[in-house]
């Protein structure tokens, strides 16, 4: 353990208060406290943060993803897959609803113990980078949609006009009003949905065959079983497990039980990925049976059993879906800057920006390349997940209130930052190599998580943790580091204690997180 600089023996008194501070609730309704801890009087109602975060719910991916699984491995196999995926998923992301609510940290000052400041900072760029990512897809599958109806019209237009037209829909934080927002529009998803699949039933007449499907991969051209394929196949959306992290903080601590099983648990991966699953897989094969799964094919089968009607349930489910796109891309866009460079940025402008990032990403052929992005993206996150997990497990003393995460008091970069390097590293390279066996390869991030785990524990057990501390900390000189607020010396503005600090360059002046991140590493 690092000894930082000695604070004066007389520093400047701590000015506190026992309510918020108004100039910080105003600012953070938009931001919702992007980087900093979340008090505990800023955590919002349980429907209002079980509508926000199922906005998921309604992405055409989910469909797709059931789609493509089926394709390749045959409908029984897919919906083993799945069903393994409901398991796994509902149960680990309990663990880290459970975690975020009650630390009331994100995702990004969650990993700072793991992986140090600016490591951590990879968690944000990662998360962003995906959300991004995902806001492109689902958008240009928006602008394919409204193509099929105007096929003379050049396409970059409608992309245009999608980013203009979404703009004002993705300013909503969840303190404000974007789960009455997603709220709205559940129904109409879920009745477009059941309708889709109510007519393909009838108009095409494909009967139980859809369940009898064998996939276009033959066994014996399959390393591993289906079911085992199709599962590795939906660890690559695993970027669920940060974001639910970054919604749960949101949660009251009298709701834990309801969130763990109903907003991030068992019955939203039902929901999510078994419902959407067969939906998406029933689809395809009924309505275009002959055409391979692409990504824009699940909008071709709406569009076909639907129509007009057709169209306007995927307006709703992409607009829907890009709340959330944009809500997580902006916040950890804006935790990047802050980390990087000590710019804090409004997020009603990084909305902006990555509404703009989004529509020239859409100019190029996003379905290209935007698979290949998510596989290399996907091996990093199995791996954050599996350092976390471990974390969790092996280091009992955090898992409460959440590890340390102030800056002063942690180093720019630990052991862990190597361990998650190497491990997806080893992943990209099973996944990429051509002279790797088809058992490797496809098996990539299955060996990301082992070797993270594995790893990780050693460093745990092995390796002494690298700490800073100084003589007087703020949650120790107050009753109740909770539900005490603080006045920053950097920004004037009061924050609680439990992110407060020493400033060890101002006299021992008390500093917020955001302030000592951004004076710690400016260049």
């Amino acid at each position: 353990m690092a000894l930082a600089p000695d604070i004066s023996t007389t520093p400047p008194q701590l000015k506190t208060a026992s309510t918020d501070d108004p100039k910080v609730v105003a600012e953070q309704l938009a931001d919702d406290y992007s980087n900093h801890v979340v008090p505990l009087t800023a955590r919002v109602g349980r429907w209002q943060l079980t509508m926000s975060f199922w906005s998921l719910l309604s992405a055409m991916v989910w469909l797709f993803y059931g789609a493509l699984a089926a394709s390749l491995y045959g409908t029984t196999d897919a919906l083993v897959a799945i069903g393994i995926s409901v398991v796994s998923y509902s149960l680990i992301n309990a663990l880290f609803s459970r975690w975020g609510m009650r630390s009331g940290l994100n995702s990004t000052l969650l990993s700072r113990r793991m992986f140090g400041v600016l490591g951590a900072t990879l968690t944000a760029l990662l998360i962003a980078a995906n959300t991004t990512y995902y806001a492109v897809f689902e958008s240009s599958t928006l602008a394919v949609a409204f193509q099929h109806y105007t096929p003379k019209m050049d396409i970059r237009i409608w992309y245009a006009i999608i980013a203009l037209v979404m703009l004002p829909l993705m300013l909503g934080s969840v303190q404000t009003w974007m789960g009455k927002l997603n709220g709205l529009l559940l129904p109409f998803y879920t009745l477009g949905m059941l309708a889709a699949v109510i007519v393909a039933a009838v108009k095409f007449a494909d009967g139980p065959s859809w369940l009898s499907f064998g996939g276009v991969v033959p066994p014996e051209a399959r390393p591993l079983p289906g079911w085992l394929l199709g599962a590795v196949l939906y660890m690559g959306i695993w970027l669920t497990m940060p974001t639910t992290v970054d919604f749960a903080r949101l949660g009251r601590r009298e709701d834990e039980g309801f969130h763990r099983n109903i907003t991030f648990g068992w019955l939203f991966y039902v929901w999510l990925f078994a419902l959407n699953g067969a939906a998406g897989i029933f689809l395809v094969r009924a309505v275009i049976p002959d055409e391979p799964t692409a990504e824009t094919g699940v909008v071709q089968a709406v569009l076909a059993t639907l129509g007009v009607v057709g169209l306007l349930v995927i307006v709703v489910s992409q607009t829907r879906i890009n709340t959330l796109n944009y809500y997580q891309a902006s916040s950890n866009w804006g935790r990047v800057l802050n980390n990087l460079f000590g710019l804090r940025v409004r997020r009603p402008v990084l909305v902006a920006a990555t509404t703009l990032v989004a529509f020239l990403l859409m100019l190029t052929d996003v379905f290209s390349y935007l698979q290949q992005a998510l596989i290399w993206q996907g091996v990093f996150l199995v791996a954050w997940v599996g350092i976390a997990l471990t974390h969790y497990a092996l280091v009992p003393a955090d898992r409460e209130g959440g590890p340390e995460f102030r800056a002063q008091r942690l180093p720019a970069v630990t052991w862990g930052l190597g361990v998650w390097a190497l491990a997806a590293a080893v992943g990209i390279y099973l996944a990429e190599a051509p002279s790797v066996p088809p058992l490797l390869s496809s098996t990539a991030p299955v060996a990301a998580l082992v070797i993270s785990v594995v790893l990780y524990a050693v460093v745990v057990k092995g390796l002494p943790a690298r700490r800073q501390t100084h003589t007087l900390d703020p949650r120790t000189e107050v009753a109740d580091p909770k539900a005490t607020w603080i006045e920053c010396h950097a920004c004037t503005k009061s924050y609680i204690a439990v992110e407060m600090d020493r400033d060890v360059n101002a006299g021992g002046a008390p500093v917020c997180d955001a302030c000592a991140t951004a004076r710690k590493y400016r260049r």
